[in-house]
């Protein structure tokens, strides 16, 4: 058979798709198609990732490049790309008119009293999450964390909270089910950082509220689960704070520093005993773990609670908890906040928290030991890992790695970052032994003769005599000195 032209080719793909449809029809070896298409420079047949249709719906839906490509997570600018390739420019004609509304002629309006839905307030939305109305005799929580004291020690249980409620709210997907945990969960701190067992085991899902008597699993929010005390679950004037981190944070930036950033302008001022949303493409990029550590950050430094929104990196860390299809669960831009505040991600410097939240910039030297922790978690060891990686540490400094759980132990020493840590002079502690030390005694055994200490999580409270710093683990590292 003579070879077709190349636009008799381009229709007959068009129309079957593929090499072995196209030579059916042609009553001829696939080969020979394929041959063809060769010949004519002609790719195989490949559908476009989002349809001329998808493009157009959403389009027509918002009118709007940001909210179009958060439906199907791509970036403002690339939705913007799809539009021209599909050549769909012109603004949608209902939202034209809902934006021109024009009265020509004197012509009458089409009601005389318009309906118009006012925006709910974020603490509207916190309101709906929490019940039905807000303060509640009994408040509808998913999950309780309280401590009970069994045989002189203890512990900590998490036990279905009375009148469980599903999640309905921008919090989270309205269809997520309940951990599958009947009974209470029995919680020790020998083992390490409670909010970092219960994210390990995956015990409580995005989008859930679990009570708590203290803020001790504040972490919890970087989850997507929103972790109130009972008092601030009935308060009904708890304020609600956006804080959205806008741009890529800079290479040698970490969360602490994005939380000692908002220290350093004034942020905390206003989320005092309020609820922190964080949003931005900087902090969906974050993994679990970080953002596990903002939220604590957050809360430590006043906050009454702060959460992340469920998204794909959650998505990911829970897998098969989360059974069937869950969308993210994208900000809703049209929420009134209490107060909002923007960050400019790529414009931060490492920093230094001394004495609390006194913010500095970091000393080129210093002659203390470093903690990286307590409670370290994975992306700390890492970075130590890193930093320390074919050095020695001066003999007359101090690295101590205490990990938040047997878990983060043993993840530390399959990857190897023991076996890097320990070749450069620096310790990783054993939890239990850790716990057993106590925070006084990690501290002073950091701390040496100098009476300094750089940690990686703020420290309640303080050893006599030992001056203690706060920064991120990428920064303690550059504090060291090496041989």
């Amino acid at each position: 058979m003579k070879c077709p032209k190349k636009s008799e080719l381009l229709r007959l793909q068009s129309l079957y798709k593929t090499d072995a449809r196209i030579a059916e029809v042609l009553a001829v070896e696939e080969y020979l198609v394929a041959y063809w298409r060769r010949k004519k420079g002609l790719p195989r047949y490949s559908a476009p990732k989002f349809s001329y249709e998808q493009i157009e719906e959403l389009w027509s839906r918002y009118g709007d490049d940001f909210r179009c490509g958060r439906e199907l997570n791509i970036s403002k600018a690339a939705f913007y790309s799809w539009r021209r390739k599909y050549n769909i420019l012109e603004r949608p004609a209902v939202l034209k008119l809902e934006q021109l509304e024009l009265r020509l002629g004197g012509a009458p309006a089409a009601s005389a009293t318009p309906t118009v839905t006012a925006p709910k307030t974020g603490s509207d939305k916190i309101r709906e999450r929490c019940g039905a109305e807000w303060p509640d005799s009994q408040l509808a929580a998913d999950w309780r964390l309280h401590d009970v004291a069994d045989n002189g020690s203890q512990h900590t249980v998490l036990s279905p909270g009375p009148q469980p409620i599903a999640p309905r709210s921008r919090f989270a997907p309205d269809a997520i089910p309940s951990a599958e945990l009947e009974e209470p969960l029995w919680l020790s701190e020998e083992f390490g950082q409670i909010e970092w067992q219960l994210i390990e085991a995956r015990a409580i899902l995005p989008g859930q509220l679990v009570i708590d008597t203290d803020s001790r699993i504040a972490g919890l929010g970087g989850a997507g689960i929103l972790v109130l005390s009972d008092e601030r679950a009935r308060n009904q004037s708890t304020r609600v704070l956006k804080i959205e981190v806008t741009r890529k944070l800079g290479s040698k930036i970490e969360v602490e520093d994005l939380a000692l950033a908002f220290l350093a302008r004034g942020v905390q001022a206003d989320w005092n005993g309020a609820i922190v949303e964080l949003l931005g493409a900087a902090v969906e990029r974050l993994s679990i773990d970080r953002k596990a550590k903002l939220a604590s950050l957050i809360v430590h430094y006043g906050a009454a609670a702060a959460m992340t929104p469920f998204d794909d990196v959650i998505r990911r860390h829970f897998g098969r908890q989360l059974r069937g299809r869950f969308p993210q669960s994208h900000p809703d831009r049209t929420a009134v906040y209490d107060r909002e505040h923007f960050i400019e991600g790529s414009g931060l410097t490492p920093l230094v928290a001394n004495s609390g939240t006194e913010v500095t910039q970091p000393k080129s030297t210093y002659s203390g030991g470093v903690i990286i922790g307590p409670a370290a978690l994975p992306y700390e060891i890492e970075q130590i890992a890193q930093t320390v990686r074919g050095r020695r540490v001066a003999g007359d400094q101090a690295l101590l790695v205490c990990p938040a759980t047997p878990g983060v132990l043993r993840q530390a020493q399959k990857r190897g970052w023991m076996e890097i840590i320990a070749s450069a002079g620096g310790s990783l502690l054993d939890v239990g032994l850790s716990r057993r030390m106590g925070l006084n005694g990690v501290l002073n055994l950091a701390a040496g003769s100098t009476g300094q200490v750089c940690c990686t999580r703020p420290v309640c409270c303080s050893s006599d005599g030992v001056a203690i710093s706060t920064t991120s683990a990428r920064t303690a590292g550059d504090l060291l000195r090496f041989v």
